[in-house]
């Protein structure tokens, strides 16, 4: 697992995540999208069974809900341990490149899947900050980061 949110970690953040960490209370979904909740820990490469698992619940659940999906990857990912957003949405563009699943919104165009239809039905999922926010833990990571951040990066921004 990689802890995102270490001191090394933080020192080598670009503009960009910054500008996420920054905005986390009020775009959820870009944070979602970026990270995972502090403390849960980031699982690159291969995707584990219990992984895969929990996204296809996910994606069931959201389906059921009518919520749109490839639009909101972050506040998918809150429900799949370990994943950010991107890769949720990398993993769903691997199930439909191998037919694993179909989704009308995606289609082939000049060899690559673009996705042609992004208003394909369907509600924008919305969704705060996971209660793990509410942690002594995770406070206590939060304001690290800050400083860090401060620390680091006081030209950003």
């Amino acid at each position: 697992m990689e802890d995102v949110f270490s001191h090394e970690q933080v020192r080598n953040w670009s503009e960009v995540r910054i500008k996420t960490w920054d905005n986390k209370r009020t775009n959820t979904e870009g944070f979602y999208y970026r990270f995972v909740d502090p403390t849960e820990g980031q699982q690159n490469g291969p995707w584990s069974s219990k992984s895969t698992k929990e996204f296809m619940v996910r994606l069931d659940e959201w389906k059921a809900r009518g919520i749109r999906i490839g639009t909101s990857w972050g506040i998918f990912s809150m429900r799949v341990s370990h994943k950010a957003g991107y890769q949720c949405s990398s993993y769903y563009r691997k199930l439909l490149e191998t037919k694993k699943l179909a989704d009308p919104a995606y289609a082939w165009e000049g060899g690559k899947l673009v996705m042609v239809n992004k208003s394909s039905g369907g509600e924008m999922a919305i969704s705060g900050l996971s209660e793990r926010w509410d942690t002594d833990e995770v406070k206590e990571i939060e304001a690290n980061v800050n400083r860090w951040i401060k620390e680091y990066h006081s030209n950003t921004g």
